[in-house]
């Protein structure tokens, strides 16, 4: 995990019952300690943040729309001061109270308030995380002649019911969508809207989104020159390129200044298409994994045969078809069916 570098952090609960329409809060009125087990904490949430695919990327309502976005507003008018920071998270925990009277089906549970830093990145996180039951070990005394199992309740960090962050630098920069929010199981949507609506996210587009939007550039721009031959790079090595850029990126995070430096020796390569096309895109976006990872890779199957290849594969006719019929050329894996066959000599 990244290290994280945490400037203030407070947690309050919001009780409510999915039967219920009445939600309660527990408001606390002080920032919570910062030591190791803080840390933890807030490593935790941002790492499981970071293993979510289905992320929303927007921006927020003006701070007249909604009250979110207004309170925010004030933070950082505030210079992210402690006391503001408090203020903030108890005033955003009201409007989430109003926000949930009268909604069925929405579950309360702990909201983890953060301003932290990560590589070099400034955050505020909002993560919403619930109790789970566990077992654990437990002997009686020290002549205990077994163990006994215990029911305990922790906090289930691995799986977050809903979260957000927001970058600061973006926003104070005023670079592109700065906000980032997980929402509950698609299966649920009418539920967790409320958070969306909490937040006041506006035009959101999600990374899967984005990542097909940064693709179709890429089959757009000019193949860079490959510095081991001078000549025009190879499509396949291209691609795959690509895709090694985009797994290496820091924070799953494509930053176009970068991928221009890296694919073209040039951090602006991508700015005319983008001014041209006009499409969508900010400079710094979170990518979605499998999206990003077809543009290279591919996997077909029928009749219980499975196929996994690359774009190189089809470029050098390893993988090619006639008529009805897949060929594949490859001696290393007739060998190991012959094998399987039992008809090596």
């Amino acid at each position: 995990m990244s290290e994280i570098l945490i400037q203030h952090l407070i947690i309050h609960e919001l009780e409510k019952e999915p039967e219920h329409i009445e939600a309660r809060l527990f408001l606390a009125e002080a920032a919570t300690p910062l030591d190791s087990r803080a840390d933890l904490l807030v490593e935790k949430l941002n790492h499981t943040f970071l293993q979510k695919e289905d992320i929303l990327h927007g921006y927020l309502s003006p701070p007249g729309d909604a009250l979110f976005p207004g309170y925010f507003q004030h933070l950082v008018d505030e210079q992210l001061t402690k006391e503001a920071f408090i203020d903030f998270s108890r005033d955003t925990m009201n409007a989430l109270q109003l926000n949930l009277q009268g909604v069925v089906g929405a579950k309360g549970g702990y909201l983890v308030y953060a301003i932290y830093e990560v590589e070099n990145t400034r955050m505020l996180g909002v993560f919403l995380v619930r109790d789970t039951e566990g077992l654990a070990f437990r002997k009686e005394g020290e002549d205990a002649a077994a163990f006994l199992l215990d029911t305990v309740t922790y906090l289930n960090t691995d799986k977050l019911a809903m979260a957000c962050r927001i970058h600061l630098n973006r926003f104070e920069e005023g670079e592109g969508r700065f906000v980032e929010l997980i929402k509950h199981a698609r299966s649920q949507k009418e539920i967790s809207e409320y958070f969306v609506s909490w937040i006041g996210l506006e035009r959101p587009e999600s990374s899967k989104t984005l990542t097909q939007s940064f693709l179709q550039m890429v089959e757009e721009l000019p193949m860079p020159v490959d510095e081991s031959t001078g000549e025009q790079m190879e499509e396949g090595r291209f691609r795959e390129k690509v895709l090694n850029f985009a797994m290496q990126s820091p924070q799953k995070t494509i930053n176009l200044e970068h991928f221009g430096q890296e694919l073209y020796g040039d951090p602006e390569a991508t700015k005319p298409f983008l001014q041209d096309k006009e499409v969508g895109l900010d400079n710094e976006f979170r990518f979605d994994r499998n999206t990003m990872k077809q543009f290279y890779n591919y996997k077909a199957n029928a009749e219980g045969i499975y196929i996994y290849f690359n774009r190189n594969h089809l470029n050098h006719q390893q993988v090619r078809i006639e008529g009805d019929t897949v060929i594949i050329q490859s001696p290393e894996l007739a060998e190991q069916i012959l094998d399987i066959l039992g008809d090596k000599s």
